[in-house]
């Protein structure tokens, strides 16, 4: 079986769509899949490659990555759209001269890239398989990006017809499985998020001392998704016990900077960091923030990436979340979550100061945590759900 995947990151920068998909593509290639990615290269890192010499040689199938130039960046979310759609001028072309495979894969939240991949997959006639990592097109309306309502009603319609055309979904989170169906979407099957936990080589530092103020950490994309406005107004009001950082970069960062200047909060924001320097700042927490604005009734069945990541390391977590996020953290113990205006959820807070920066994670649950979301053993499933349909879609034509 042939796959090929359309995505619109994939190196050499680190991110959530390459971190899944170079552990999905090696358990594909473990179980003799040929893949071939088709992304964009924004460096100018020529000799970067996602496998290693050691793990192609280990694997039974054959990976190619096809890249194309495209250093165009972009901040405002306006920009980064247009800059999306000019990507799969090139994206286009480019899968076309690739090997036809039989299965073609577009994972989404780039929403340019769904129209890629339903273009490839008719001009090739091949099954098209779609991703859809975020809840599109929901978000669409939710966010009003687009003024004019019109064009918003057109951009869902176009949306939602070219998932429906699929010939299979897979969404993260049961709760957008089920509202993908209810859009119309037939065949729609769950691969969720999660983190390969055999990168991390120790666990997170935790120091007590429960007489200083609380570390709160907030790391990584600073969109409009995130909602970090409302940290900010709690910070605010929480100065005696709290110490907040933002640590990233990001659309939102020219407002959120203007709102702590006018709350009179200093030394919040800090720039992006990797690697071994993003653990250090793990360490330096007593809790680290995951935050969804909370007027999208669609991140109810949204639950970020960060959280695996964050709860993989043993950090304490702080959720500004509802929903299916909510209810993870629940079950598995990662942390407390807050919801209701700002005076109250500082109050709560407040209260659980101590408790959060004593607290140690309840080993039988992260050990639950780790089997069930653990991106290996993920991508078998994937695999599993793909090969099978791939035998279905032979068997029609027998």
């Amino acid at each position: 079986m042939r796959i090929q995947l359309l995505t619109h990151s994939f190196g050499p920068e680190v991110s959530p769509p390459q971190r899944r998909w170079s552990t999905f593509i090696e358990t594909f290639l473990a179980n003799g899949a040929d893949v071939d990615v088709v992304a964009p290269n924004r460096q100018s890192d020529k000799t970067w490659t996602p496998l290693s010499e050691a793990t192609l040689k280990k694997v039974g199938g054959k990976f190619s990555l096809y890249s194309f130039g495209f250093r165009f960046r972009a901040f405002r979310w306006y920009s980064k759209l247009l800059v999306q759609f000019l990507m799969i001028l090139f994206m286009i072309p480019c899968a076309l001269r690739t090997p036809k495979p039989d299965l073609l894969i577009v994972t989404v939240p780039a929403l340019p890239t769904l129209v890629a991949g339903y273009i490839v997959s008719k001009v090739r006639r091949v099954p098209l398989v779609v991703e859809m990592r975020d809840a599109w097109p929901e978000l669409l309306e939710e966010s009003g990006v687009i003024p004019w309502k019109t064009a918003e009603r057109m951009a869902v319609r176009c949306i939602t017809r070219m998932q429906n055309s699929a010939s299979k979904v897979v969404a993260v989170t049961p709760g957008h499985v089920a509202k993908l169906v209810e859009n119309g979407c037939k065949d729609v099957e769950v691969v969720t998020n999660g983190y390969r936990f055999k990168k991390f080589n120790k666990s997170k530092s935790r120091t007590g001392n429960g007489q200083r103020s609380l570390r709160v950490l907030y790391l990584g994309n600073l969109g409009e998704s995130q909602g970090l406005q409302k940290a900010l107004d709690i910070a605010a009001v929480s100065k005696d016990w709290m110490d907040l950082r933002i640590v990233g970069k990001g659309s939102a960062l020219p407002a959120l900077q203007a709102r702590a200047d006018e709350l009179g909060l200093s030394e919040v924001f800090y720039p992006p960091v990797k690697g071994a320097e993003v653990l250090e700042w793990y360490d330096w927490a007593d809790t680290c923030l995951v935050s969804l604005r909370e007027d999208w009734e669609s991140f109810d069945y949204t639950v970020p990436s960060k959280l695996f990541e964050l709860a993989g390391y043993g950090c304490h977590i702080t959720g500004l979340v509802s929903g299916e996020a909510k209810n993870l953290m629940q079950v598995y113990e990662l942390g407390f979550s807050y919801n209701g205006d700002v005076l109250s959820i500082s109050s709560s807070w407040m209260a659980d100061a101590s408790k959060i920066i004593e607290w140690q994670p309840n080993p039988a649950s992260l050990r639950e945590f780790k089997e069930r979301f653990d991106l290996e053993r993920l991508g078998h499933e994937y695999f599993s759900l793909l090969n099978s349909h791939y035998q279905e879609i032979e068997g029609r034509k027998v």
